[in-house]
């Protein structure tokens, strides 16, 4: 499992690393309006006695201010098939983000950034058991602009915190576990106002 989001993920960056190389990309602002999509893989650890359920793929949308060329505000939806670790019952793991994204280096000259994000996330998880939480979430990622509108991004997040599960009697106690989720996302976001 951790091996195949490794090989995701390093795919995602060298793909935009050959791009950034190629002589096409150009520089562009990451200030105003954005919106996009994204390929999401998604895994989800959790202790104590609740399964974990294995890497699965699926997809995301999201949109986003850019405050300036360093600071950006986005929200996040993705929503992954997974598997349990014991079973082939496929689970459904949405997730919803509010994220504060820096980008670090190397600048707004250069058609390629690095970033660090930060946030909260929303999650639940539908299938034979159903788990709910919301629960702190970090990552980083690069950016690549093909054009001053068009940029390809890559994201790794992991979030931390507890899953909620409810207990199949209405007033049962509703139980919480430790979890740790990972995710690799690669996508495209168009800055609508960009020159």
């Amino acid at each position: 499992m951790i091996h195949r989001f490794r090989t995701h993920a390093l795919a995602s960056l060298m793909a935009m690393c050959a791009a950034a190389t190629s002589g096409h990309a150009q520089a562009g602002s990451t200030k105003g309006v954005f919106l996009g999509l994204q390929y999401a893989g998604a895994s989800v650890s959790v202790k104590s006695a609740a399964e974990d359920l294995e890497f699965g793929n699926g997809f995301g949308l999201h949109a986003g201010i850019g405050l300036s060329d360093r600071w950006s505000v986005l929200v996040n939806f993705d929503r992954s098939v997974l598997t349990g670790a014991d079973s082939d019952a496929e689970v459904k793991l949405s997730q919803y983000d509010a994220l504060l994204r820096w980008h670090l280096f190397p600048g707004p000259a250069s058609p390629l950034r690095i970033f660090a994000t930060a946030g909260a996330t929303g999650r639940a998880v539908t299938g034979r058991t159903e788990f709910e939480g919301i629960a702190p979430t970090g990552g980083a990622g690069v950016h690549l602009f093909l054009t001053p509108q068009i940029a390809l991004n890559g994201t790794a997040l992991w979030t931390f915190g507890n899953l909620t599960r409810a207990s199949e009697l209405s007033n049962a106690t509703r139980e919480s576990f430790r979890s740790t989720g990972t995710r690799v996302q690669a996508g495209v976001s168009l800055y609508l106002f960009s020159r």
